[in-house]
């Protein structure tokens, strides 16, 4: 069972707070995310004998190195008057880096999903289409005319090659 007065207690964070500190990781760059765990371990080591290093513990500590964290970068992005031009710059390197890691997967989800519809529902038809001698730009057109999916003729060239090759790779 999970004892949340002792994560409460030892991550000085409530419910709320811990919540929000899980969705700033979640948009950090990789560097940022090792930084935490690198803070986090030398948390665990300062405190080390004092409480029994269990996973409440373990969480705890790693809430409050992302507490630190935030509230590092708060109080720098609040004083941009004293920035020097050398923070100026890494902080907009890490907000950079965040936004594209934040757009990569977005954009890896939507495409696997994409994929994933052409290979199981609209495989059999494009190659039909292709066997009657439609271009690529012209099997996309067909899908979005009368399926409503609109798929660049690009990628449905890339994903149909793709799973044709897994399908001859199968038979051999």
């Amino acid at each position: 069972m999970v004892d949340l007065v002792k994560i409460g207690r030892l991550s000085s964070a409530d419910a709320d707070r811990r919540r929000m500190l899980a969705r700033y990781y979640a948009n950090m760059s990789e560097s940022d995310r090792l930084e935490a765990h690198r803070t986090a371990g030398l948390l665990v080591r300062s405190m080390r004998g004092g409480e029994i290093m269990d996973e409440a513990f373990f969480y705890s500590t790693f809430m409050r190195a992302l507490g630190q964290m935030y509230f590092d970068r708060q109080e720098t992005l609040n004083r941009k008057n004293a920035l020097t031009g050398e923070q100026a710059v890494a902080i907009s390197q890490k907000r950079l880096a965040s936004f594209r890691s934040a757009k990569k997967d977005r954009l890896h989800k939507r495409r696997a999903k994409k994929s994933q519809l052409i290979s199981i529902q609209y495989l059999e038809l494009i190659k039909k289409l292709r066997a009657d001698g439609l271009s690529w730009r012209d099997c996309a057109d067909y899908l979005f005319k009368y399926h409503k999916k609109k798929i660049s003729h690009q990628y449905l060239k890339e994903i149909y090659e793709k799973n044709v090759s897994k399908e001859e790779s199968d038979e051999k």
